[in-house]
């Protein structure tokens, strides 16, 4: 059973430099290359190594796509801020966000530009909160700062929404919820706030529907996704009657209002400054010209370490440290401090409530809440909508910064935030805790690195560790991009920091292989592996279970990435190591034996892997036991392997066995291993079962799965190629070419998985008997697999093969034909 390995692989190998869990490799040896062996036929390549890549909006042609329509409830995803005290309408600039979502296209999009701390989030959450009163049925708010956070946001609203199924790729799941929101009848909300990479947010946004998206930033470009509304400072006007209102210094008199004007002009009519200092006024009762004389005393400045591009007005870092302070001077002067310190640290996109409750060991739940309120009210920190999430804004988290900086402070507490966050990931429930609610633990992580920036090896050094796990979070997740580009960046500091022989580096690279495994980059994870496997024998010795079980998993690495001859002289070196060190009966031998049948079967030398597998469904039987599921895991592989050399008769005999004994464990595999049931039915002469069989797996799969499960895409490419192999032309093209459309949309053109999908379309035209077509197909497959991959890589050989088939090959035999190293 490969389906599932390698998930497995995945996500467990990862974890350390010298920890690979038995289970995953165990799996992987029972099956993962029989999967790549399965799709040596050109047919049935339809479904390899496989249907792990996720979902694809693969419809059978009878089943009409149900998207949701209308919700009862709207959809809020996101930490959505919460009106401040004192907000001011600004009449002017939201006319004018309300003229450019009311333009009468599709997809309207419009970016709000303007400095730091003039408002342009503020602005964009009264208009998401007057779009949830006005009763619009999605508002998703996503902070798009960092690469692959729009990604994150918006594979939550696929799960909010109910439309994500069983995907297993972030980005496939983002790419579900786009197509969603372009196709709901009713306008929907997107808010991207604070995007500093047009580029990287382009590709995410709707391009038709009624939805409308809302931007934020301070790059001026983003002007060019839409309509652009450019944000200033405070009218002076504006100004006034924000401080008037929001710090109550009392009446309207000439003084007063004197007063206000001359603070306002001073800090710049700009509304972050503004809300600190009236936090100040309010809470000690100040007049306007008792805190500008207070503020002129404070020469804080130096404090603030400029960033380029970023020229705030001269008064902003005394406001913000003067309402920092004056929190900070409170009956819970040490929690307000710690509190602070750690969200500065953090990032903007804000924390978890409850997650801070955890991390700060030693505060009360009480306390925290209580501390939570005080710097609200303060305007250091701000709400979500719903009161989960606290949000502190980047020029306070940066201030705060610059002073544990200033005061020999900043590596000290880098330090302690670092156990906070291992302690979030040690907790009991930290799987189902990271799986739903805190999809911002790596964005923490990463925060907490670039935080150090300033600071001596010495203290990243200490963050090592928690900088290596990001990687795994994003790979655990299925950010399958990010987790290759973070990978790459922790490998790179790793590097940078530590000695060549340090355990560590080989960490990291454990951690990028793996992410290079996820997203099929087959190539890049072999030299990693193959470093992971020098290690291993340099520490543990070449016959160490260890060592055995490293060398094994390179083997499958070097199959995936199309080194099958590489692979298959790994996998009989480790064959008989296995055997001198372990004997026949132990697991490492019965993975390194079925890892070198389905090498073989890859390769197409079909006689030496049926004798292998033949052995080894009798090896696991005397050493398991009849019942044992890797003794299922056996007898279904050889199922396949006999059905791949035309004994079906055997072939479903043992099918049947493997499905008696999921009936007595309740193992949930019904769906992997009746699919192939199904394909040996076909390919008995008993079609109308095994198409009768596939239909209803699909049926439950849709039902239970989603229709973009991988499992559910999986049994619906069987159901396509059992229609082709009994001459349902019609039905079989349909399931093909929506699956090219699919992954084309999706993947995009040159994706190797896409020209897998238009491959098996290719010859699926051929057996339908439109040779042109088919023709036409295989030939631009094959010029762009020899564009991309080396000449002899299974693809190229394989669509070099396809080509001439359907060229010469009668139409009846065109899904017949062994071709090895195939997929769709």
């Amino acid at each position: 059973m490969r389906h599932e390995a390698r998930w497995l692989v995945a996500t467990v190998a990862a974890v350390g430099a010298f920890a690979v869990p038995w289970a995953a490799l165990k799996i992987v040896g029972a099956g993962e290359n029989a999967v790549l062996a399965f799709a040596s036929s050109a047919s049935a390549a339809a479904l390899s190594a496989g249907g792990w890549w996720a979902a694809r909006d693969t419809r059978s042609p009878r089943v009409e796509r149900t998207w949701p329509r209308r919700q009862t409830e709207p959809i809020v995803v996101g930490p959505l801020p919460r009106e401040p005290l004192g907000f001011q309408q600004r009449t002017e600039l939201v006319n004018a966000v309300d003229q450019a979502m009311q333009r009468d296209l599709v997809a309207v999009v419009c970016a709000l530009t303007g400095v730091r701390g003039v408002g342009k989030t503020q602005l964009a959450g009264a208009y998401a909160r007057s779009r949830l009163k006005a009763g619009w049925p999605v508002v998703a708010w996503i902070v798009a700062e960092e690469p692959g956070q729009v990604v994150a946001g918006l594979d939550e609203l696929a799960e909010a929404a109910g439309i994500k199924g069983g995907i297993q790729d972030a980005e496939l799941a983002a790419a579900a919820a786009r197509r969603w929101l372009e196709q709901l009848e009713d306008p929907s909300l997107v808010v991207l706030d604070n995007v500093l990479d047009p580029d990287e947010v382009a590709r995410w946004l709707p391009r038709t529907g009624q939805s409308r998206t809302l931007i934020t930033s301070t790059v001026r470009s983003v002007s060019h996704l839409g309509t652009a509304v450019d944000i200033e400072t405070f009218t002076l006007k504006e100004a006034v009657a924000f401080l008037q209102e929001t710090a109550g210094g009392g009446g309207d008199d000439a003084a007063t209002v004197r007063g206000a004007t001359e603070l306002a002009e001073e800090l710049g009519c700009l509304p972050l400054a503004l809300a600190q200092a009236a936090g100040v006024i309010r809470s000690q009762g100040l007049s306007f010209s008792e805190y500008q004389r207070r503020f002129r005393r404070r020469q804080v400045v130096h404090v603030m370490r400029r960033t380029p591009g970023e020229p705030y007005p001269n008064g902003v870092a005394q406001s913000l440290l003067l309402a920092i302070r004056q929190v900070e001077s409170g009956h819970d002067a040490p929690a307000v401090s710690r509190v602070i310190e750690f969200m500065s640290l953090l990032s903007p996109s804000g924390v978890d409530r409850n997650d801070l409750k955890t991390a700060l060991a030693g505060l009360e739940a009480e306390e925290i809440d209580r501390v939570m309120g005080a710097l609200a009210d303060a305007s250091v920190v701000s709400l979500s909508l719903d009161g989960t999430v606290v949000l502190m804004h980047r020029l306070v988290q940066r201030i705060v910064r610059d002073r544990l900086l200033e005061q020999g402070q900043l590596s000290t507490r880098i330090v302690e935030a670092a156990t906070a966050l291992q302690s979030l990931l040690d907790t009991a429930d930290a799987r189902a805790r990271r799986e739903a609610a805190d999809r911002g633990l790596t964005d923490h992580i990463l925060a907490l690195w670039a935080s150090a920036e300033p600071l001596d090896h010495e203290t990243r050094h200490a963050l090592m560790d928690l900088h290596r796990a990001a990687v795994n979070l994003l790979v655990e997740r299925a950010e399958v991009r990010r987790a290759c580009t973070v990978g790459q960046d922790v490998l790179a500091e790793h590097e940078r920091l530590a000695a060549p022989q340090d355990d560590r580096i080989l960490g990291a690279k454990s951690a990028l292989a793996q992410a290079y495994l996820m997203a099929g980059h087959y190539e890049l994870a072999v030299p990693l592996r193959e470093q992971y496997v020098t290690a291993y024998q340099e520490r543990y010795g070449r016959d160490d279970p260890h060592t055995l079980d490293a060398v094994n998993t390179l083997g499958y690495v070097l199959e995936s990435a199309g080194k099958l001859d590489e692979a298959e002289a790994l996998h009989r070196r480790n064959l008989q190591d296995s055997l001198r060190v372990n004997g026949p009966d132990h697991q490492t031998t019965m993975r390194a034996q079925v890892n070198l049948a389905s090498t073989l079967r890859s390769k197409g030398e079909s006689e030496a892997a049926l004798a292998l597998f033949e052995q080894n469904a009798t090896d696991n039987e005397r050493a398991m036991g009849a019942d044992h599921p890797s003794t299922a895991n056996a007898r279904g592989e050889l199922a396949r392997m006999y059905e791949r050399v035309g004994r079906h008769t055997e072939s479903l005999a043992l099918y049947d066995q493997v499905t008696a004994h999921l009936a007595r464990t309740g193992q949930d595999l019904t769906l992997w291993w009746g699919r192939h049931q199904a394909r040996a039915l076909v390919s008995s002469g008993r079609a109308d079962e095994g198409i009768s069989q596939l239909e209803l797996l699909l049926h439950r799969a849709e039902q239970s799965l989603g229709q973009d499960h991988p499992e559910t895409v999986c049994v619906r490419l069987f159901l396509a190629r059992a229609h082709s192999m009994t001459g349902h032309h019609t039905t079989a093209l349909a399931h093909f070419a929506t699956c090219v459309s699919d992954r084309q949309r999706i993947l995009g053109l040159d994706h190797y998985e896409t020209l897998n999908a238009r491959r098996n379309l290719g010859l699926a035209l051929a057996a339908a008997g439109k040779r042109t077509r088919a023709i036409s197909c295989l030939t631009e497959v094959l010029a762009h697999y020899q564009r991309t991959l080396p000449p002899q890589h299974p693809y190229t050989t394989s669509a070099r093969t396809s080509l001439a088939a359907a060229q010469a090959t009668p139409r009846t035999l065109i899904f017949r034909r062994s071709t090895p190293g195939i997929r769709l």
